[in-house]
């Protein structure tokens, strides 16, 4: 069974370490568990994160550059167990394979983004998940989160629901019976006619 990363190509210095990731995650680990792994060996905790990012399907150079914006969380840490770290890197979606979405799915991506504009304050944590939905292509999931937290939080946000409608309507025609994006759509529609 071939892995991901063999479809990129890993400078040779660091093969054994995406070979290691790789195996951990064939074998069941999760990313944050495979890097704990590979970092509780005495591997280097950066290029085990890479790594294992690495392993999980996104070229090395793309793993290497988004790691640059996470370089801070290791003077930070310290001498904290590399569960933690880990864990980090796994909440903020470090280990995410980001995906190259279809012209259809990215206006799907884009009416949702204009609707998280619309809204004055998202908890951060929330913030987050949405991010990591759009980036990895889970659009249904996203219309799903998002139309239930706007029923809490923006019932009347009218720009709100413009932006949820326009993705709705589009990702309904794309996931064909899929009773639960139909029922959201209708739900969208509906708030944003009041």
């Amino acid at each position: 069974m071939s892995s991901p990363w063999f479809a990129t190509p890993v400078p040779s210095t660091h093969a054994a370490l995406v070979a290691f990731a790789a195996a951990r995650l064939a074998d069941g680990r999760r990313p944050e568990q495979a890097f704990a792994d590979m970092a509780a060996l005495g591997a280097d905790r950066r290029l085990a994160a890479i790594a294992v990012c690495a392993a999980a399907g996104t070229p090395w150079e793309v793993a290497e550059a988004r790691m640059t914006s996470f370089d801070d969380i290791w003077s930070s840490l310290g001498t904290a167990p590399v569960e933690t770290a880990g864990g980090l890197l796994e909440l903020y979606g470090y280990f995410d394979v980001e995906v190259q979405l279809a012209a259809e799915q990215a206006e799907v991506a884009g009416h949702l983004r204009q609707a998280l504009t619309a809204v004055e304050y998202l908890p951060s944590g929330y913030a987050n998940q949405m991010y990591r939905l759009l980036r990895t292509g889970m659009l249904r999931e996203a219309l799903l989160s998002l139309e239930e937290m706007g029923a809490v939080r923006w019932p009347d946000n009218a720009p709100f629901w413009l932006g949820m409608s326009e993705a709705a309507v589009r990702l309904d025609s794309a996931e064909i019976l899929d009773p639960e994006v139909a029922a959201a759509r209708r739900r969208c529609e509906s708030r944003a006619r009041r």
